[in-house]
């Protein structure tokens, strides 16, 4: 710095006049000053720099300031430039978000929801049950709203009627509702996992799933709706007889005598077990199909659904997906008792999985009750617990319980089914035939 004060100096005579490059070279080099040395002359004034002030003046006259405002005056001016440049980057922040915000993405239904009917959106009854809420304009990766594909399955928030709740778990909430004259179940997220961008990417994978699978023993995807990311819903077939957990309870509180549900026919009842294990084979046939292949991963009563015919479909499927050579799955997936043991063990595992969670199955439609009942109803006295439950599973000593009325050749395909190896375990397609073939030579249509 010094040198270049020198040549500003040494090159410039007081009588010089026009351009002078030593002291635009001056300005140009010192980063503290603006680029012109009139401008410098005045910033150096202020400062009381007398040397650069006696400088720069060689080159061009200092530019006339006012005096400096006294201390009060200062610090007022300060606090008010500084409130309206906060004001001003806001307002252009805000205008930047709002241009760049996805055209579309706010809906907004005139119809009301008190006759339970129009927008679903922000709805909450006196009991505190919710339906949806607008949160924002939040985009996350692969988000279906702009999916060209799902495009045409999207459904006017109005064309959706009657909306009721049917249940509500720890994941989600679902709704009885009318689209056109068809009844639909509609499911959205709870309101705290519709906030967790995690929990909303995961909706959207098991819907985007939805949307490729059909199959008669699946049930059927209808549509989704939206107005805001937080509000997003998924429309599917209503199964108006329930879930198979459902028929199993009520079952188990009917005298034996009494009973509907056995594994062949017996009496007017349409469905038998070995029919739902039947369907339910069908669909596990369709899924395993795929390349590469699709897993369900949560098979078990509560997922299977009963149409008004009671025919049984396979349902929910927020924690399948498409396998991958390279990927090692996890035992977090599921719920215990339905868990193989290669599963549990943190390994990689196959579609063999569903087949043990199939047999699974089998063993709560035999005993009607929940698999382990026996033993977790007691864990209070013995300290026999989920954990421990999933380590004895998972080292092969420990295995779903069946009763001694159930059919032979029924109880080996159980058994195999659940066998510690996979590769000890039929396939969907050989589950499917072997029950087809029992169905038929016991004169199910």
């Amino acid at each position: 710095q010094q040198s270049l004060r020198s040549k500003c100096v040494n090159d410039v005579s007081p009588t010089q006049k026009g351009y002078c490059y030593a002291c635009k070279n001056y300005a140009i080099n010192i980063p503290t000053f603006w680029s012109a040395c009139q401008v410098q002359s005045s910033i150096a004034a202020l400062r009381n720099d007398k040397e650069v002030l006696g400088q720069t003046a060689m080159c061009y006259p200092p530019v006339t300031t006012a005096a400096p405002p006294s201390d009060s005056n200062s610090t007022l001016y300060i606090v008010i430039g500084c409130v309206l440049g906060v004001v001003v980057i806001g307002a252009g922040l805000w205008f930047v978000c709002r241009s760049k915000a996805p055209k579309g993405d706010v809906y907004t239904s005139g119809h009301n929801t008190t006759n339970g009917s129009g927008n679903f959106n922000s709805m909450r009854n006196r009991s505190g049950e919710f339906t949806g809420n607008q949160t924002g304009n939040t985009r996350v990766a692969n988000d279906i709203r702009f999916d060209a594909e799902l495009s045409q399955y999207r459904i006017p928030q109005q064309d959706i009627q009657n909306i009721s709740l049917l249940v509500k778990g720890g994941y989600g909430v679902v709704f009885h509702a009318t689209f056109g004259k068809t009844d639909v179940a509609m499911k959205q997220l709870l309101p705290s996992k519709a906030k967790d961008p995690s929990s909303i990417q995961d909706f959207m994978n098991e819907i985007r799933l939805c949307a490729r699978l059909e199959h008669p023993k699946i049930v059927k995807f209808v549509g989704i709706s939206w107005s805001t990311l937080q509000d997003l819903a998924v429309l599917s077939e209503f199964m108006s007889n329930g879930d198979v957990t459902n028929l199993i309870r009520k079952e188990r509180k009917r005298p034996e005598a009494n009973r509907l549900l056995h594994w062949y026919p017996q009496g007017d009842f349409p469905a038998t077990k070995t029919s739902i294990s039947a369907d339910v084979a069908d669909a596990l046939v369709y899924l395993h199909s795929f390349q590469p292949t699709v897993i369900h991963r949560d098979l078990k009563s509560k997922n299977v659904l009963l149409s008004e015919s009671w025919e049984a479909k396979l349902s929910d499927f927020g924690i399948s997906r498409v396998t991958s050579l390279e990927e090692s799955m996890t035992s977090n997936i599921g719920t215990v008792a339905w868990i193989a043991p290669e599963v549990l063990t943190g390994g990689r595992y196959t579609e063999k999985a569903d087949i043990y969670s199939f047999g699974v199955l089998m063993a709560e439609l035999d005993t009607l009750a929940v698999p382990y009942a026996e033993l977790l109803g007691k864990s209070k006295e013995n300290g026999f617990s989920n954990a421990r439950l999933a380590m004895m599973v998972s080292e092969g000593e420990l295995q779903p319980s069946f009763t001694e009325t159930m059919p032979e050749e029924l109880l080996a395909l159980a058994r195999e089914c659940l066998s510690f190896h996979d590769n000890d375990r039929p396939s969907a397609v050989q589950l499917s035939y072997r029950l087809h073939k029992l169905l038929s030579a016991h004169g199910h249509p």
